[in-house]
This record gives C-alpha cells, sequence and structure tokens, in this order.
C-alpha cells in the first residue's frame, strides 16, 4: 500500500508538470496580478542558461524516440570544476514554464546609471539568458532586495529593471539540486498489468498483476505472495543522483524490468547495474525517465539483488 501511495504521488507530480508545461494559459494564481515581462508558449524555450560565479546551469530541449525531454548540463566550481549531465525532471520542467512566461514581482522601469550601481548590476552576480523559437532574452541578477532575498534584476536590451523571486533564482542557482529528475517512473502502478524479469544471466519470468494488486502467472489465480515481495522492494527504488557515473560499459547489469499496460502496449523499464570493480558496493539505475545511469541508494538496490534469485 505504501509503495502504491508513493507511485501515484509521483504520478500526480508528473501530471502537474506535463500540464504546466505544454499549456500556455495556465499561471498559478499567486502570480497572475504580477508584471509580465515575456510571454511565451513553453514549447518555444529552446535552452536556458543561468551563470554565476560558482555554477554555469545549461538546459536544453531535445527529442528522442520516446519524445520531447529536457535535458540539464552542468559545471559548478572554480578550483576543481565538477561537469555532469543529468535529465530534468518535473521540479525543472516547471521551472521552465515560469521561465517562458517571466511574471516579476516588481517592474523599476527604466534604470539609471546610479540605479544600475545602487542594486548590483554594474558588476552583477550572475545572468540568465532564454533561448525562444525566433528570439532570444536576457536578464543580469544583481543583489538581493532591501530585506528579503527577493533580486533586482536587468534587462540589457531594454534598459528595463526588476524585482525576481528569490525562489525562482533560487532553483537556477541549486541546478540539479533543484531541477534533476528524481522519478524512477512517471506511470502510476495501478496501469501495470503484466511485467517481464529478465536476470543477469538472461533468465527469465512474465508474471500478471490483478486489479486488486496481487501477482500470478499470466492466466492464474493463485496469488505468489514471494514474487510481490520482489516488486515491492523493486518499486521503492529512489534515484540518489548522477554525481560521480562510471565510465559506459564497466556496470554489470543483473537485472531488467519491462512494465506493460493492459493492452500490452510498454509503460517503461528499469535497469539495475553493480560495480563490481568500485572499493565498495556501488549500484546504478536506468529508466525510461533518466535515460542515462543514475546512482541508486546502496541498500535498496542490495535488498532487491538479494531477491533475485529466489523469483526464477
Amino acid at each position: 500500500m505504501k509503495d502504491l501511495k508513493a507511485h501515484v504521488a509521483l504520478f500526480v507530480v508528473a501530471v502537474a508538470a506535463t500540464v504546466l508545461t505544454w499549456n500556455r494559459d495556465i499561471v498559478p494564481e499567486a502570480e497572475r496580478d504580477l508584471f509580465v515581462v515575456w510571454d511565451h508558449d513553453t514549447t518555444d524555450v529552446m535552452a536556458i542558461r543561468y551563470s554565476s560565479a560558482e555554477l554555469d546551469l545549461h538546459v536544453q530541449r531535445r527529442a528522442d524516440q520516446a519524445g520531447s525531454f529536457l535535458w540539464g548540463t552542468q559545471t559548478r566550481g572554480t578550483d576543481a570544476p565538477e561537469t555532469m549531465d543529468y535529465p530534468v525532471g518535473a521540479e525543472g520542467s516547471l521551472l521552465v514554464t515560469r521561465l517562458a512566461d517571466l511574471r516579476v514581482l516588481r517592474s523599476l522601469g527604466t534604470l539609471s546609471d546610479e540605479q544600475r550601481a545602487r542594486f548590483g548590476l554594474v558588476d552583477p552576480e550572475a545572468r540568465l539568458t532564454v533561448e525562444f523559437t525566433g528570439e532570444t532574452r536576457e536578464l543580469i541578477v544583481g543583489d538581493t532586495t532591501f530585506g528579503s532575498a527577493d533580486r533586482y534584476a536587468l534587462e540589457p536590451a531594454t534598459g528595463m529593471g526588476y524585482v525576481l523571486s528569490r525562489h525562482l533564482v533560487g532553483s537556477l542557482a541549486l541546478g540539479d539540486g533543484s531541477i534533476r529528475e528524481r522519478s524512477v517512473h512517471h506511470f502510476p502502478v495501478t496501469e501495470v498489468a503484466m511485467v517481464r524479469i529478465v536476470g543477469g544471466d538472461g533468465r527469465e519470468r512474465t508474471m500478471a498483476r490483478t486489479e486488486g494488486g496481487e501477482w500470478t502467472e499470466p492466466g492464474g489465480q493463485i496469488p505468489d505472495a514471494g514474487f510481490a515481495n520482489f516488486m515491492e522492494r523493486v518499486g521503492q527504488l529512489a534515484i540518489e543522483g548522477y554525481r560521480n557515473l562510471p565510465p559506459p560499459r564497466e556496470p554489470r547489469l543483473f537485472l531488467r524490468v519491462e512494465y506493460e499496460d493492459a493492452n500490452g502496449d510498454a509503460l517503461g523499464f528499469v535497469e539495475l547495474f553493480r560495480d563490481d570493480f568500485a572499493e565498495r558496493d556501488s549500484y546504478y539505475i536506468r529508466s525510461e525517465a533518466t535515460r542515462i545511469v543514475a546512482r541508486v541508494p546502496g541498500i535498496l538496490a542490495e535488498r532487491v539483488e538479494q531477491a533475485v534469485g529466489d523469483v526464477f
């Protein structure tokens, strides 16, 4: 039951992100009366770049056989810079939606030289660029406003000054900590009607899921409690992050789970890997949502690995 609730919660978040991402006129009620700097369809956003002394974040719209998606690339630090790539998740999609239809707390009008200096916009802390289909808009980000963490900003092309929400700037400054994909899947577990399990040694098993959530042999009637326990462990897998990923082909695949709906259409998959050459056990996960391998908490992956042999 806990596993079901967790999957449903993740699905709700994903649906909310999708609705906001692909519908132009849906704006949070709290922001409807704010000053509009520019107004675009979210699908017009091709790329976003946020650059500061500590972070260079680049979000791009890409596409593959599964459709359009957002991809993040960032470099953090100066002395020993760390570069990483990762899929953008629901929070990142919401951020792109807000940047497509940018609303600010205040418009300050055309800023004088004295105001630019006073607001920290002569030698700004950060720069934000949003590339749309047909045009590119840029803001430079200055100091915080008096008594709050909201930020002054200037659009160099127009000379107009604004006050940006601290939440908007904060999400950009956090980079992967805010916008990376956190969900293993975006489909609700209630849509799963069949799974195909493939072990690292090539052994396979197919099981059906009843409307009541029990697992049986295809066409069978007797619930398999052991397999249900295994699938519960698989459902508890989570994404730890995308840092310090292994070289390609190094980890050993020990499990693949493929999910289908009642019509036999593919919903997604999850793969688990283990790096046998690491100093300590290191596990990785890949799914239709991550597209690349990500780190998975070792204790969760180990519990699945311990049960793999029992399902065949």
